[in-house]
C-alpha cells in the first residue's frame, strides 16, 4: 500500500455495523454466481445482477469484509470448503447483511423461506466462516470451535446467535454501578472493553475525551469525578453512531498500491480510514480491495 497508509488489521464492532449498513444497499438483490478462495482464510463471492456491474465481495475470517477488485486465478483447485459453499450458495440472492447484537460478526442472508441460508463470518479471535440453513443449523464451517462451555460450533449443531452481545443501556448510574462492583485492580480501558462492547478504538476515544487515562485503576473510583460525565457522554455518542451507522466513505489508492494489493501473493487490504480520527466509524468501500 502507499507510504504512510496503514490499513486496519481487524474490524471493531462499530466498523462491522458501519460497513454492513454501507454495503447492504449496494449488494442486496445481487446473486452469488461463484465462490473462490484466495487463501485458506479468505473467500471471494462473485456477485451479479441484470444491468448492473459485477461485484466481488471479499470475506476474511477473523479480520474483515469489503468489496474488492481482486480477481483470483481460477486455474487453481478450490478447497473442499469452497466447493461446499458453491453447492449451497450459487444462484442464491443476497437479501440482507446483518450484525447480531454488538458482535464482530457479519451474517450474509441469502434466499428466502426454507431455501434461506446464512453465511456467517466471525471477525474476532481466530475467526470462522460458517454456513447455516434457514433454522441456523450448521451445514459446513471453516473450523469447529466453542463459543462457551455450552455452545458448540460444529456441523449439525445450531449456530449460537442467541449468545450475541447486546449494547447495554448506557447511563451514568448504570456505568457507575458496574465500576463499583468490579475488581478495583482493573484498568479503566480494559473494563470498558468488556462492559461496553464497542471496540478498543471507542474505549480509548472515550477515555481521551474525558481526560481519564485508560490505565486508571477502578480502585481510584473514576466514577466520582467530573470527568465521568464526559466519559459517559463520549460512550453515548459512539453508541448512537452504532445504531445510526454513517454512509459509506469511498476511498481510492494510487495505482501502484492497487497493483500490489491485487496480486495473489498479497490478498487485498481495505484502505485506511475505516475508523476516522477520534474513534468515529465510517463504512469504507474498498474499490481496489
Amino acid at each position: 500500500m502507499g507510504k504512510g497508509k496503514a490499513a486496519k488489521s481487524r474490524f471493531s464492532s462499530l466498523d462491522v455495523r458501519a460497513m454492513a449498513t454501507s454495503l447492504e444497499p449496494m449488494i442486496a438483490g445481487y446473486r452469488i454466481t461463484n465462490v473462490y478462495d484466495a487463501n485458506p482464510r479468505t473467500y471471494i463471492l462473485k456477485l451479479s445482477k441484470p444491468e448492473a456491474p459485477k461485484l466481488l465481495l471479499l470475506l476474511e475470517s477473523g479480520v474483515r469484509f469489503h468489496l474488492t477488485r481482486y480477481a483470483r486465478d481460477k486455474e487453481g483447485t478450490p478447497s473442499g470448503f469452497t466447493m461446499k459453499l458453491r453447492k449451497h450458495l450459487k444462484g442464491k440472492r443476497i437479501e440482507q447483511l446483518l450484525q447480531p447484537g454488538a458482535d464482530r460478526v457479519l451474517v450474509v442472508a441469502c434466499g428466502s423461506g426454507e431455501a434461506r441460508h446464512h453465511l456467517i463470518v466471525e471477525l474476532y479471535d481466530k475467526g470462522n466462516v460458517v454456513l447455516t440453513d434457514c433454522s441456523h443449523t450448521i451445514l459446513t464451517l471453516l473450523r469447529s470451535s466453542k463459543h462457551d462451555s455450552e455452545a458448540r460450533v460444529t456441523v449439525k449443531e445450531a449456530y449460537p446467535l442467541s449468545a450475541s452481545r447486546e449494547l447495554p443501556p448506557l447511563s451514568e448510574a448504570w456505568l457507575a454501578a458496574k465500576m463499583a462492583a468490579a475488581d478495583g485492580s482493573q484498568q479503566l480501558g480494559a473494563f470498558l472493553l468488556r462492559a461496553v462492547p464497542l471496540g478498543r478504538e471507542i474505549a480509548e476515544h472515550a477515555c481521551a475525551a474525558a481526560d481519564l487515562p485508560a490505565g486508571t485503576r477502578l480502585a481510584a473510583r473514576p466514577w466520582e469525578g467530573e470527568a465521568f460525565g464526559r466519559l459517559v457522554g463520549a460512550l453515548e455518542e459512539a453508541a448512537a453512531l452504532f445504531v445510526d451507522a454513517p454512509p459509506p466513505v469511498l476511498a481510492e489508492e494510487d495505482e501502484a498500491a492497487a497493483d500490489e494489493a491485487d496480486s495473489p501473493a498479497h490478498p487485498p487490504e481495505p484502505p485506511a480510514g475505516s475508523v476516522a480520527a477520534g474513534g468515529v466509524a465510517a463504512g469504507v468501500v474498498a474499490g481496489e480491495g
